[in-house]
């Protein structure tokens, strides 16, 4: 089933001042994606206790999206989960910054795909940016690590090559979540 990004989610940042280091720690949250408590990120992640991811998709103004090759199939250009206190968006503002070197790029809200094991039980929230051609042709030229394909390709990856995507890519494209990135 796919889901809208709620607004209330995307813009909402709660300051936790009394967390000695914020950015290692993870909101735990209900089934409604409300927190519930703060934990460790790597006690978390190493429970499979539900909580807030952000996946990045960056394309260029041709329409090109740029797939990362991780350990598990061709995925999203980039991925992270959401520090305790920050907002969504915020996130993946700051993927976009750190890993792209884009400061206050433009995102667009894919759509918030619940939790389940291909999401690691996160609420994975999912974005696009335009990045310059020339960012993206430069990323694409290391071949083992990048793949650069259209809208036409990313539907035939999913159709035919599906053991090639990640699990999270996979259920994006099967869940209509990339259906116009």
């Amino acid at each position: 089933m796919r889901h809208a990004c709620p607004v209330d989610m995307l813009m909402k940042t709660i300051p936790y001042d009394c967390l000695k280091n914020p950015a290692q720690s993870l909101e735990v949250v209900d089934s409604n994606n409300a927190p519930l408590c703060i934990m460790a990120k790597q006690d978390v992640l190493r429970q499979c206790l539900p909580h807030r991811a952000v996946a990045l998709l960056v394309r260029d103004r041709r329409g090109h999206a740029l797939l990362t090759l991780g350990e598990q199939g061709w995925g999203f250009s980039s991925y992270g989960q959401v520090a305790a206190g920050m907002s969504c968006e915020s996130s993946a503002q700051d993927i976009l910054f750190h890993e792209w070197s884009q400061e206050g790029g433009r995102l667009a809200c894919l759509g918030l795909m619940p939790p389940s094991a291909s999401t690691g039980l996160s609420f994975l929230h999912l974005y696009t940016a335009s990045l310059p051609h020339s960012i993206i042709k430069a990323r694409a030229m290391a071949r083992d690590r990048h793949l650069l394909v259209d809208q036409d390709e990313m539907k035939g990856l999913g159709a035919h090559f599906g053991d090639l995507l990640s699990p999270v890519m996979y259920a994006a494209l099967e869940g209509g979540y990339l259906s116009h990135f």
